[in-house]
């Protein structure tokens, strides 16, 4: 089973492919896809459609998992971050895949063992689980993996 792991945003969208055959789970590929400030916020979300689109149709995974948007300080940053994760609702839905929602808590949780574990706790525990190298991934790239491993224990998915 391929899970891909989407953490949404406009300028840096994480994303990483997880696949857990038995037991066992590896890291397929993952990535940050940014976007340029410079361009109009719709361009800069049709370009992460056709990212999305052409990722899904290269790697063909089983299902996506994605992050619930629960709580923004700023407004327009959470308007932002939820005209993403329609993008990604929807693109999932053209390519007929399920799609799992983890709130911070509930990813945490899968990976940690702990809801309220940092981000330093995250990022480690999904270099262990896939047996990274320890070079820093970005914040973005981690939090993907993070939710492709959590969706990949999700009981409904194929």
């Amino acid at each position: 089973m391929k899970i891909l792991g989407i953490d949404p945003g406009i300028e840096r969208l994480g994303w990483g492919i997880v696949e857990k055959n038995g037991s066992q789970l590896a890291r397929i590929r993952s990535g940050v896809k940014k976007t340029s400030k410079n361009q109009k916020e719709d361009e800069r979300l049709w370009e992460i459609f056709v990212f999305l689109d052409k990722l899904i149709k290269k790697e063909k995974p089983n299902a996506v998992s994605t992050e619930k948007l629960f709580f923004a300080k700023n407004v327009k940053t959470a308007l932002v971050i939820g005209e993403v994760r329609g993008i990604i609702l929807a693109i999932a839905r053209k390519h007929h895949l399920p799609i799992k929602e983890f709130a911070p808590l509930g990813m945490k949780m899968a990976i940690c063992g702990y809801g309220r574990a940092d981000k330093r706790a995250v990022a480690n525990m999904v270099k262990l689980m896939l047996n990274l190298p320890q070079k820093e991934l970005l914040d973005d790239e981690t939090d993907a993996l993070a939710l492709a491993i959590a969706g990949t224990s999700y009981p409904s998915f194929p």
